[in-house]
């Protein structure tokens, strides 16, 4: 069922955008004479379209934009032929632009799939220490909800056991360098009597840096 409906909501765009593309082009021409926009506002859908559709499904519009934009440019601008392949190759790009953040999803699901899966608790933090997702067990042991603990400063959620200085500065040298692993030994700020034994792995996701660190209660 779901299969169903995403095809009829991919078609339901792909008709609005070529209809979209003609009413504009038309428009422009019946404002400014001879000046046509079939083909840019063709490269633009296409765009759009990877944006939100699988490369096949972009791959599957080319033809219709291109025919559409020949079609409406063949009597008012010169090479229509050519500037009709220009929304081709356009349209390749935008196939190759949709493969790639399929790719960037994937990947993203993958990683969560495999954090989801770990059995020590972990938190998982970006570069400027803002807690990004944290495991239910990690949760359970810092006595804090989901809600309360993303966005959260990973540095109000633990300290060190002797220099919070001295944390802070392992955590952004272990971020800018993206060294091996650190071990390091840290305390939760709430309960002062829960001591971890935690390491701290630096990760990198799209070019955005992480830092994972699993926790071992001691």
């Amino acid at each position: 069922m779901k299969n169903h409906k995403d095809k009829g909501k991919y078609f339901f765009v792909l008709l609005a955008t070529l209809f979209a593309v003609a009413a504009l082009d038309r428009a422009s021409v019946s404002v400014f004479g001879d000046l046509t926009l079939a083909p840019p506002l063709s490269i633009i859908a296409l765009g759009i379209l990877a944006v939100f559709f699988s490369w096949r499904k972009v791959l599957l519009a080319v033809p219709p934009f291109a025919a559409l934009s020949y079609h409406l440019i063949a009597d008012a601008a010169r090479f229509p032929g050519v500037r009709a392949a220009s929304v081709g190759l356009a349209g390749l790009l935008a196939c190759w632009a949709a493969y790639q953040r399929a790719r960037i999803v994937l990947h993203g699901m993958e990683v969560d799939a495999i954090l989801q899966n770990l059995s020590l608790p972990w938190v998982l933090s970006d570069e400027s220490g803002n807690v990004n997702q944290i495991s239910p067990q990690a949760l359970r042991l810092i006595s804090l909800d989901s809600v309360s603990a993303l966005g959260m400063s990973y540095f109000s959620i633990f300290s060190p056991h002797e220099n919070k200085g001295e944390l802070i500065r392992k955590y952004q040298t272990l971020v800018s360098a993206a060294g091996k692993p650190a071990r390091l030994a840290l305390t939760c700020s709430r309960n002062r009597a829960i001591r971890f034994q935690a390491t701290l792995i630096p990760m990198e996701f799209s070019n955005q840096k992480r830092v994972l660190t699993t926790l071992e209660p001691v």
